[in-house]
């Protein structure tokens, strides 16, 4: 499909004018705020006097922004001249070019630039360089500004001259191709500036190897010392970086090159090396050689050996491809106690995999019906992660009320398709197995985000509709169709569902699409009997759709003659239902492999999902396949849908008994004896391997093709998808460990709680702060005001503004010195000055800072926080934590906001282009907006309580939010922010939502550099983070800039976020050619042609409006309030209920999940914790001092110094504290009875219990009296 019909099938004109309206509206909101802001800094209140988060509307501004300074100033020093200015040329580069070679494009620029106004090679290089990744990374990461330290010219072991990189931790986040074209771009750099290659000497080589050795952090892919050895060899520039881990080297510790900038050498293991080496060059080595072949980049083609290795090479003959999907069980290998396994890897009663995007789903979202979620032991709630088998690693749930749930069987015989949460309360408590857990929705995006191969799709109602709307492709089959089902053609949608128009004269294909759309909905929710199934397939060739379409594949062949053969022997039709008598007589049963009337399994035993021995031939094949039922005495009755079964097992119906219409028993051992003839003579010609593979894929399938009277079957059950817990949904005030309101040193004299009250109890205390020079008296202080009173005798301070005055030390990286704060005077002018009749009673600080200038916050801010309740981050905001999870439509009532005042904030119409009037329409989600937990409503209250409180008292100007209710806060603008980047994203709050989750579009999350398989991110109130937000605070030590709002993207451009939003479904259906496609599991970009993605809709209205869905979420907070993880107190409790489920899930084996949670958590915990024990430091409860050995005195010998002065003084006595262990007893054998109690109840292997049993003796050992008590003959008399 080309761009231009997917424009003209949607509303292009309405869109864009909303769009433009809605984007006007941000700007004003914004401006409004920054406006403001600006009004109070001017104050000289703050550090600095204008706002410190700058704005940007797209990509090219916000590279500008966040390296503005220092890296793009000719002269950091001299702040007079303007710096380099790129946005424009950079704007112009991303419109012509992709971002990769926009990217090496502006570096190149920038280094000639720098180099021509400054002379300075090095120097150019580093800002090319930065800039570079700026762009490749969204502008939106820390990684240009501390994943590259030093960028430096050194000289080889010749003489000659060549580019050394540092490489940081915070490179990390940048991902493998953006680390890799680092390297690449610091090459061209090199060479436009006339640097030289890398000759590496053997100690450089054999250094990186030794390091790979010891390095002990995660790698997603490690080299060989073989590989290691070609790449450093070969790169043509030095992959250099910071020492980041403990371990030193021994080998090679003191290498030529691999030193510090003062000439010391580096000796501890440099990670950022690993990084970029292995999970950049190595890892994305296909992608870096296609960009240097297009470049023609001389002296890369090393990388085009790990580029084929990763490929896996060419094969001179060409395999058959296997029709049995792998498993993939890295999911299990870190099962945690007290999270669930809800299916072992492609199991039957595990999820069934259904193609398609709701409304809450996408970006790594998927679906779940929320009475699944409810059926798995409420462990799942929206937002909760779920790593899972495929196709991606993980997933955040939604509901999804468009999709089966669970299938479970009761205690009283009675097999029970679960669909409401009425009929879930009546189960619950009958409970004995979860037969199935259900649907997971995931998209076709998912697939091509993650590189992996389509897994065939079941024959759903989704594809059967679409196959049937392409066969009514003429007046005459509208007929013949409406015919079928009963109606007149007048109450059938109008027009045809494929091509043909309503009236002469044609129709847009906005109105077709519509139509379209109107079909097919109207087919996948038609109630069918199965005399119109059977007319419909015959007549327009589509295969028997659910329910009457069982789970044959998961159904051994050797079943079908004995089940037919009871069926034909005691069952009879009475009404609409099957009975079968006597075939559950004695049920649940003991079986042996004899005594079940069926011969040898082909392969050795029959399925454990089968649970034959357990339930007899007759009900656990009725249950493998997925029909319905219920026992009556010793009868099973079938209620609906066995048709389907009869006309399968080659069966019919005459006067109410079952007869024989073909027989089975030569079909089946005709099949059972062709694969146990290819299974004996050991499989070589691929002609016999596909006999195999064909039967492990249909299985009985294979024979209800060969005996229906129907034209077509296809499979129900083709995929499942093995799934475990992973971690509970977020949705909490972000905090600093332990919680503070302000950042203001007070060292130790705040007690264990840090209180400022009593820090200023105590007079003058001495902390480390930075020296400033007050501009108006000239004296100094540490203050942003100067706190010098004129007149000691009166409580007015000097108030002047303050500047960063020299630091007296020339050591260290921070410019802090020991001073005097005499807090109790201080405080109380401040008391007078916010107009408070008293300071709050608990108001925690900390101990000391860890900026450069090491400058305090001004504590009026902590006293306001203090007296709202509300904690403070590292950076001087107010931030809340929620799991993303993605939307793109909502109802007003599932948000709490009327329809009233979302036409207000410009939702005009609904998705059908309805004028809004009330409540219950479908709105489509604007990009920017936002829908908060209601679990925010507290914090983000308090926060603007707070600002309003500062705008007044503070900064002497009016109110700004004056909320008194969530209602209040709802069109006010925020900023989200991902922990590991350092750019904002502007959003509006519109709603909230029940559900301990953030609502957002996709695109606002990959704006983020987010998806959502489980991430949390924050929000921070506007004017909080314009008005306290400062660079000055920031801390001084690597990656410090981090999960800080250096600069805000204001609007957001699709073809300037991550990638993965840009796989993203848009469809409203997924046509005929997909669903039949995906049974040759094609790669995702085999079929792109076919799907309408956010991709295939850039540069147009599109690509931000008119998505579609396929599926309905339902209420977008259905489902568990919270995960169960969360409501359970004890991990016993926990445990308990995980090996609980696992009992009851047929697609889990309890007893392997019991085992695994030892071996993955319990042994390396209690390992863990005995090492602690034995390393543990001890701590004084007094001052918090810790030592490393029991002092000689038995209590704290810390010093006290006198308080007051600068220097000198007499030493008080010491703190006399008592000092107590920090890791107890208790922690190391805390989870000893609760393993020995799982193994009891499970069996676990005799190599888990003597792994256990060691463990145990080793902290008995520790504990207990091991001295050997000498026994005489009389203590045996």
């Amino acid at each position: 499909m080309s761009k231009n019909i997917r424009a003209e099938e949607i509303d292009v004109k309405r869109l864009e004018i909303e769009r433009s309206d809605y984007y006007e509206s941000l700007d004003k909101e914004i401006e409004e705020a920054y406006t403001i802001a600006a009004e109070a800094k001017k104050k000289g209140l703050d550090f600095s006097e204008s706002v410190e988060i700058p704005r940007a509307s797209d990509l090219a501004s916000r590279t500008e922004k966040l390296l503005e300074d220092p890296y793009l100033y000719v002269d950091p020093d001299n702040r007079t001249k303007q710096p380099l200015k790129i946005e424009g040329h950079l704007r112009e580069l991303l419109q012509k070019h992709d971002r990769e070679s926009a990217a090496i494009m502006i570096a190149i620029h920038v280094t000639k630039e720098m180099h021509s106004a400054t002379g300075d090679r090095r120097r150019a290089i580093d800002s090319g360089l930065r800039v570079g990744l700026a762009v490749l990374t969204e502008a939106v990461l820390v990684a240009p500004l501390d994943g590259i330290g030093e960028v430096r010219i050194m000289s080889n072991s010749d003489g000659s001259e060549f580019l050394s990189i540092d490489f940081c931790g915070p490179i990390r986040a940048a991902g493998g191709t953006a680390q890799a074209l680092g390297v690449l771009i610091g090459d061209i750099l090199r060479r436009e500036i006339g640097v030289g290659r890398y000759i590496p000497t053997v100690p450089e080589v054999e250094r990186v190897k030794e390091e790979f050795g010891l390095y002990r952090a995660n790698l997603q892919f490690k080299p060989e010392p073989e590989e290691t050895d070609l790449i450093v060899n070969e790169c043509p520039v030095m992959i250099n970086g910071e020492e980041t881990e403990r371990m030193e080297c021994a080998g090679y510790k003191e290498v030529r090159n691999i030193v510090n900038d003062n000439g010391s050498f580096r000796t501890r293991v440099r990670g950022g090396v690993m990084l970029v080496i292995a999970e950049g060059l190595c890892l994305k080595a296909p992608k870096i050689r296609s960009h240097t072949e297009r470049l023609r980049v001389p002296g890369w083609d090393f990388i085009s050996k790990f580029a084929d290795k990763k490929k896996g090479g060419k094969s001179e003959t060409t395999e058959l491809k296997s029709r049995v999907l792998e498993k993939e069980g890295r999911y299990m290998e870190d099962v945690i106690a007290g999270r669930p396994v809800f299916g072992e890897p492609r199991e039957p009663g595990g999820f069934r995999l259904r193609y398609g995007r709701s409304r809450a789903t996408g970006l790594a979202a998927a679906g779940l019906n929320p009475i699944t979620m409810d059926a798995l032991g409420g462990f799942l709630s929206v937002g909760t992660q779920m790593k899972i088998e495929g196709p991606g690693k993980a997933c955040a749930v939604t509901p999804c009320v468009d999709i089966d749930g669970p299938t479970v069987l009761l205690s009283n015989g009675e097999f029970v398709r679960v669909g409401s949460q009425e009929e879930w309360k009546r189960c619950e408590g009958e409970l004995l197995s979860i037969w199935d857990a259900g649907e997971i929705l995931l998209g076709y995006g998912e697939f091509l985000e993650n590189n992996k191969s389509l897994s065939p799709s079941s024959y759903s109602v989704d594809w059967w509709s679409v196959d049937l709307a392409d066969s009514l492709d003429s007046h005459k089959k509208i007929e013949s169709f409406a015919e079928i089902i009963g109606v007149k053609v007048e109450k059938l949608p109008p027009g045809m569902p494929f091509n043909g128009a309503i009236s002469r004269g044609g129709e847009s294909r906005l109105e077709r699409s519509l139509r379209r759309r109107s079909w097919i909905s109207y087919l996948k929710n038609l109630d069918l009997s199965w005399d119109m199934v059977k007319e419909i397939c015959e007549s327009f060739g589509t295969a028997v759709p659910p329910p009457w379409n069982l789970w044959w594949s998961d159904l051994p062949i050797q079943f079908l003659p004995p089940l037919a053969d009871e069926i034909v022997s005691n069952g009879k039709i009475e009404g609409s239902s099957l009975r079968i008598g006597g075939s559950v007589e004695g049920w649940p049963y003991s079986f042996d492999k004899d005594s079940i009337g069926v011969s040898n399994p082909i392969l050795g035993e029959w399925p454990r999902w089968t649970e034959v021995y357990r339930h007899g031939l007759v009900k656990s094949s009725l249950m493998t396949l997925g029909l319905v039922h219920h026992h009556d005495g010793s009868d099973i009755v079938i209620p609906l849908h066995w048709e389907g079964l009869l006309d399968g097992l080659g069966l019919g119906e005459a006067d109410g008994r079952v007869i024989v219409r073909r027989e089975v028993d030569s079909l089946v051992s005709q099949t059972v004896g062709k694969v146990s003839d290819v299974l004996n003579s050991k499989i070589s010609e691929d002609g016999e391997k596909r006999v195999v593979d064909d039967y492990l894929v249909e299985r009985s399938l294979s024979l209800v093709r060969k005996v229906s009277e129907l034209p077509r079957w296809e499979d129900s059950v083709p995929c499942r998808i093995g799934a475990r817990m992973g971690r509970p949904e977020k949705s909490g005030v972000r905090e600093m460990s332990p919680m503070v309101h302000s950042l203001f040193p007070i060292g130790e004299n705040g007690g264990p709680q840090r209180l400022v009250s009593e820090a200023s109890s105590r007079g003058a205390i001495r902390v480390t702060v930075g020296p400033r020079i007050c501009q108006k008296c000239g004296r100094e202080t540490p203050h942003v005001t100067c706190h010098h009173r004129p007149d000691p005798k009166e409580p007015i301070e000097c108030g002047g503004r303050t500047l960063a005055g020299p630091s007296r030390n020339k050591r260290g990286r921070r410019k802090g010195e020991i001073t005097a704060v005499n807090l109790g005077s201080i405080l109380e002018v401040k008391r007078r000055k916010l107009g408070l009749d008293r300071i709050p009673s608990k108001i925690k600080a900390v101990k000391g800072l860890v900026s450069k200038d090491q400058a305090p916050e001004q504590i009026e801010k902590g006293i306001l926080r203090g007296l709202h309740g509300l904690s403070v981050f590292r950076d001087g905001t107010a931030r809340f934590d929620m799991s993303d999870v993605p939307v793109t439509h909502f109802r007003p009532s599932e948000i709490g906001t009327s329809w009233k005042r979302l036409v207000e904030l410009g939702y005009t119409h609904d998705h059908d282009g309805e004028p809004l009037k009330n409540d219950e329409q479908l709105l489509e989600l604007l990009p920017q907006d936002f829908i908060p937990s209601r679990l925010a409503s507290t914090h983000l209250l308090s926060t603007c309580s707070f600002v309003d409180d500062l705008l007044v008292r503070f900064y002497e100007m009016s109110p700004f939010y004056m909320a008194k209710s969530l209602e209040d806060i709802v069109g006010h603008i925020a900023i989200g922010l991902a922990p590991h980047t350092s750019g904002g994203v502007a959003c509006r709050i519109i709603g909230w939502t029940d559900a301990s989750a953030g609502y957002a579009h996709p695109l606002f999350h990959a704006a983020k550099r987010r998806n959502c398989d489980g991430d949390e991110d924050s929000i921070m109130m506007l004017m909080d983070g314009l008005l306290n937000f400062t660079q000055t605070i920031l801390p001084a030590n690597r990656g410090g800039r981090m999960d800080a709002p250096l600069v805000l993207t204001t609007r957001l451009n699709p073809s300037e976020i991550d990638k993965e939003a840009l796989n993203v479904d848009c469809a409203w259906f997924y046509s005929r050619d997909f669903f039949e496609s995906t049974l040759d599991r094609p790669h995702p970009k085999d079929i792109r042609g076919l799907m309408d993605i956010v991709e295939g809709r850039l540069g147009m209205i599109g690509e931000i409006r008119g998505y579609g869905w396929t599926h309905d979420s339902g209420p977008l907070d259905a489902g568990p309030e919270n995960s169960s993880y969360k409501t359970l107190v004890t991990m016993k409790d926990k445990l308990d209920s995980q090996l609980s489920l696992g009992k009851v899930l047929r697609s889990v084996a309890a007893d392997r999940v019991a085992k695994q949670v030892i071996e993955s958590h319990f042994l390396p915990d209690m390992r863990g914790n005995l090492m602690a024990y034995t390393r543990q430091k001890i701590r004084c409860v007094k001052c918090g001092e810790s030592y490393r050995r029991m002092p000689l005195a038995g209590k704290c010998i810390k010093n006290k110094p006198a308080s007051g002065g600068f220097s000198g003084g007499e030493l008080d006595s010491g703190c006399g504290g008592n000092v107590v262990l920090t890791v107890s007893e208790g922690a190391v054998r805390k989870y000893i009875q609760i393993t020995e109690d799982i193994m009891s109840e499970f069996g676990i292997d005799d190599y888990t219990k003597h792994r256990v049993g060691w463990m145990s003796s080793s902290v008995d050992s520790l504990f207990n009296n091991d001295k050997v008590t000498v026994m005489t003959l009389e203590d045996f008399i």
